[in-house]
């Protein structure tokens, strides 16, 4: 089973649904291990130089180390050599590749320029690269390892970039391609004016919205949270405002909306909004014409995570259940089913603990003579609000992960006076801010 933890946003396509161009770069973003294998000079035997003859004992490495590889660029001016195969198609012209290199001068041991001592890959589109750097890429795939030669005349001529690299010099590089998002279409859509939008075809309407789709992984994987919900969005509303003309159109409609609403969940869990969250599993769940349970099972699953933030942990149990019947031997449901359920018992137990306080100090209350008898009801506070403040509380107690609760800067010193009764009597400590005619309460449990 895929993994639904937290950050795993991007969805598994259902065997009928063309493979994504994307990857997950968790091992090549892994700068250390992957600098450490790949830190040799360029004059070592580490080349892959398997020419033994005496008669080349007079050639320069990478002269030698030519000879071994293939002429892409036809004219002896970019060579390359497959280390380890790449999956997937062509890296269009117009797509942003994502990618980790090491450059090497000839007879040098250390790169004079890396991706992975900078901990950080390298993101452009052809049209960025150096002419033998894109020549390179434009012959790799997704999860390929090749290492190339590039002459002068394809990498930075005859002045060079001084000081690190002089004129006229070849370079070698060790590249490995992460990803590559091509989102030419979706930004072809977008540059279309409304009427042309409107009436756009169904096949042009769905390769835009899978262009924003892909942006939207692309822009998670950066950690870009807000762009990438944005672009989920995009993607959303242009599904929705597809007209069908067939049942093949429904389900690939509705296989875009599936992924992008389960997708538009997780961001929103990211983003602290469990409240958006079940939104997006709502419209999930509710897509027809299409049945993939391995999407519907993180829907489920993210549905209940949002509504155990909110504290609905009778709502949340029926949600992982619905999840845990689609895939029942998944650790993280049966994780999140074990921790809901621890607090959901400690939330019953708080919540009788709270009750039982605010009976006692009620009571007491109405012993008491003092001017401060039965604050709450004497402050004329309406019902509704002294219910809505008791639930708060009593939700702020039963969650052990929280330790701060505000209230809004808006209210009047009587409810002020309320929320402060209310609280103490939950053994909470109260500290009240004053700003000119507005009162600010914050609570905070006792240690």
């Amino acid at each position: 089973d895929g993994s639904l933890q937290k950050g795993n946003v991007f969805e598994i396509a259902c065997e009928e649904v063309e493979t994504e161009q994307l990857c997950d770069d968790a091992e090549a973003l892994n700068s250390e291990a992957a600098f450490d294998n790949l830190c040799f000079g360029a004059s070592s035997k580490t080349l892959d130089d398997d020419d033994n003859s005496s008669s080349d004992s007079s050639s320069a490495p990478f002269e030698k180390l030519a000879r071994h590889m293939e002429d892409i660029s036809g004219d002896g001016g970019v060579f390359k050599k497959l280390v380890w195969p790449g999956s997937g198609g062509d890296i269009p012209k117009s797509a942003t590749i994502t990618f980790h290199y090491n450059a090497f001068l000839e007879d040098t041991d250390e790169p004079f320029d890396s991706t992975y001592l900078r901990n950080k890959p390298e993101k452009k589109r052809l049209d960025e690269c150096l002419p033998g750097l894109a020549i390179a890429l434009e012959t790799m795939r997704i999860g390929e390892t090749s290492r190339f030669l590039v002459k002068p005349r394809y990498a930075y001529g005859e002045i060079g970039c001084p000081p690190r690299i002089p004129g006229n010099e070849t370079i070698f590089f060790h590249i490995s391609v992460v990803n590559f998002l091509d989102a030419a279409l979706a930004d072809a859509f977008d540059n279309l004016e409304g009427e042309k939008q409107q009436g756009a075809t169904f096949p042009e309407k769905l390769e835009a919205a899978r262009g924003f789709h892909r942006k939207g992984n692309d822009l998670v994987k950066e950690g870009n949270l807000l762009a990438a919900k944005n672009s989920y969005l995009r993607a959303a509303w242009i599904m929705e405002d597809a007209r069908l003309q067939n049942e093949e159109e429904e389900i690939e409609r509705g296989l875009v909306l599936l992924k992008v609403r389960s997708n538009l969940a997780q961001v929103y869990l990211d983003l602290h909004d469990p409240g958006k969250a079940c939104n997006q599993c709502k419209l999930g769940i509710s897509v027809r014409g299409v049945q993939c349970d391995e999407i519907l099972a993180k829907l489920y699953y993210r549905f209940g995570k949002a509504k155990t933030l909110l504290s609905k942990y009778d709502e949340a149990l029926k949600e992982f259940q619905k999840a845990q019947r689609l895939k029942p031997n998944n650790a993280d449901i049966k994780k999140a089913l074990k921790t809901l359920l621890i607090k959901k018992a400690t939330y019953e137990e708080q919540e009788k603990f709270f009750m039982k306080k605010m009976f006692n100090f009620k009571q007491s209350k109405l012993n008491d003579d003092s001017s401060e008898n039965t604050r709450c009801k004497d402050l004329n506070m309406r019902p509704e609000f002294k219910k809505m403040v008791e639930e708060q509380i009593t939700q702020f107690v039963a969650d052990p992960d929280r330790q701060e609760l505000s209230f809004p800067s808006n209210l009047s010193r009587s409810a002020v006076d309320c929320v402060s009764t209310l609280a103490k009597a939950a053994d909470l400590r109260v500290k009240v801010m004053q700003r000119w005619m507005e009162y600010h309460v914050k609570l905070t449990k006792k240690n």
